[in-house]
């Protein structure tokens, strides 16, 4: 075999052991950080409608996913962070947590006693289910429902996406 081809041969095979070294570093780190969160909800757990992707920043979809729940429930952190925004949103009373990743959550209608700034713990209550006001255009027609939503610097994601049920495609390279 010639030794030039010989080097680049080698030479590939020490590319690809380091990237896939490096890929799985990465990966690795990114798994300790990025715990699945837990439940806002008691069981049992009833999704009434899924996250639906719109086709563009401005386009009709469904940002959130939609639980069935009863009012006067509580409604729990699914991770550790500070209460960014809680009050009336136009018809509905929003609660916004900033999660120590720096997503954004938002659970509608709901209702909380904590002022902007609180810190809250993973499963520690944050707020309760309560009534939007009576011109509140709901998502659930039959039911009383929680909208909870996910917000990254990505834009929206579906928030089961957090819960480790739904997992992201992961190209590696193709040599």
């Amino acid at each position: 075999m010639n030794h030039f081809k010989r080097v680049r041969l080698y030479g590939g095979f020490a590319l690809a052991l380091a990237m896939a070294l490096s890929w799985q570093q990465a990966s690795g780190a990114k798994a300790q950080e990025q715990q699945p969160w837990e439940a806002v909800l008691d069981a049992p757990i009833h999704l009434v409608h899924p996250y639906r992707q719109p086709n563009s920043d401005y386009s009709a979809g469904h940002r959130g996913v939609d639980f069935e729940v009863s009012l006067g429930q509580p409604i729990y952190s699914p991770t550790a962070g500070e209460i960014s925004f809680n009050q009336m949103l136009v018809d509905r009373p929003v609660l916004s947590l900033k999660t120590d990743q720096g997503d954004l959550l938002e659970f509608e209608p709901a209702c909380s006693q904590l002022p902007v700034g609180d810190r809250v713990n993973t499963g520690d209550v944050i707020g309760f289910v309560c009534s939007p006001l009576s011109n509140y255009k709901t998502h659930c027609q039959e039911q009383a429902c929680l909208h909870f939503s996910l917000r990254t610097n990505l834009g929206y994601l579906s928030p089961m996406f957090r819960y480790g049920t739904l997992a992201p495609s992961v190209l590696l390279p193709y040599f």
